[in-house]
């Protein structure tokens, strides 16, 4: 544990919120990047769900249980976050719950025998809040929870296999990139994708984007990190479609951020550098009509709703799209120069 970087102390009975933070990243951490193996990181996951170790060894090879389960889980859909927090949603907690009770084929007769079983072990622990008083809502809370909240943490950590069919195009609903709904959410996904999971992201749009644009500039340093922030972007901005047509777009909008690096301020929003990237992004009008019939990007509103013509329209559509690509790259590049020391 020491070695994958979960500190040992972390384990006291008592944490505070932010002892508990530290010892909720470190753990996510090595579960993304594979750092110890699944049975050593199970009781890990328990004790980051439950807020102590498996309380018994049950049922048996319950690592391979909850990683089986998160693999069947994520080939059919993404793990549901909350908004606010990193922790599964009480849909994607019931998903993992009916998968594992099937996984066993468990019943509750079979779960009141386990109670029996671990009885001396689980009698003194509490009662669960609001789930019930019997037996069986006891032996749900002390037995199954802690497997359920480990398999769901694994699946929200896997990826779902992407589909080559084309996008979905019989709904004529309009997307924005800076429709903001959910963004706390999209902004948690992506920090632990980028292998900095935080545990709350703020609620505050700016905050997080904050939070965002310094790992990404961490990446920005890696081998290849170029590639990887920009694909960060295109993933966060919102584009429903395959995102081929504007990768390209991204990595223009890195460099020539990475270009004009002098002439960045740490302290400000440096809106006219992004305006300045923004026009340097935009195509020919050729090249716009040539993307007009993509359904993604025919599908993008105009947020101020300004245009008059069709022209109007294509011109504002791709404009909508490329500011947001060039204020992500400015902001990643702005995150670089308020993390550099004073004498860089």
């Amino acid at each position: 544990m020491a070695a994958a970087g979960v500190r040992l102390e972390l384990f006291e009975t008592d944490l505070d919120d932010h002892e508990f933070a530290l010892l909720e990243a470190a753990i996510l951490h090595a579960l993304i990047h594979a750092s110890l193996s699944d049975e050593d990181l199970y009781p890990l996951l328990v004790r980051l769900w439950t807020w102590r170790m498996p309380p018994v060894d049950w049922p048996p090879q319950a690592a391979a249980v909850a990683r089986r389960c998160a693999t069947a889980l994520a080939a059919d859909a993404t793990c549901e976050l909350e908004t606010f927090v990193y922790a599964p949603t009480d849909l994607s907690l019931q998903a993992t719950r009916v998968a594992i009770v099937t996984e066993l084929g468990l019943t509750a007769s079979d779960l009141l025998a386990a109670l029996e079983h671990h009885w001396q072990q689980l009698a003194g622990l509490e009662m669960p809040v609001d789930a019930g008083c019997s037996l069986l809502a006891f032996a749900r809370h002390v037995l199954l929870e802690p497997l359920v909240g480990a398999c769901a943490l694994i699946w929200s950590t896997l990826e779902t296999p992407s589909t080559t069919s084309s996008p979905a195009t019989s709904a004529w609903d309009e997307w924005s990139p800076v429709d903001s709904g959910a963004w706390s959410a999209v902004v948690a996904a992506e920090l632990s994708r980028l292998g900095q999971p935080t545990p709350h992201v703020p609620g505050d749009g700016d905050a997080a984007a904050e939070l965002l644009a310094l790992a990404r500039a961490a990446v920005l340093e890696t081998r290849d990190g170029q590639a990887h922030v920009a694909a960060s972007i295109v993933r966060t901005s919102g584009w429903p479609g395959a995102p081929d047509l504007i990768v390209p777009f991204a990595n223009r909008a890195i460099e020539l951020a990475l270009d004009r690096v002098d002439d960045i301020d740490p302290e400000t929003d440096n809106d006219q550098l992004v305006d300045t990237i923004h026009d340097q992004l935009m195509p020919t009008e050729v090249v716009l009509v040539g993307w007009a019939n993509d359904p993604s990007f025919g599908t993008l509103s105009d947020p101020g709703n300004s245009a008059r013509t069709g022209r109007e329209m294509l011109h504002e559509t791709a404009s909508c799209l490329l500011s947001s690509l060039a204020w992500a790259a400015v902001e990643v590049i702005r995150a670089t120069r308020r993390t550099a020391p004073p004498d860089a």
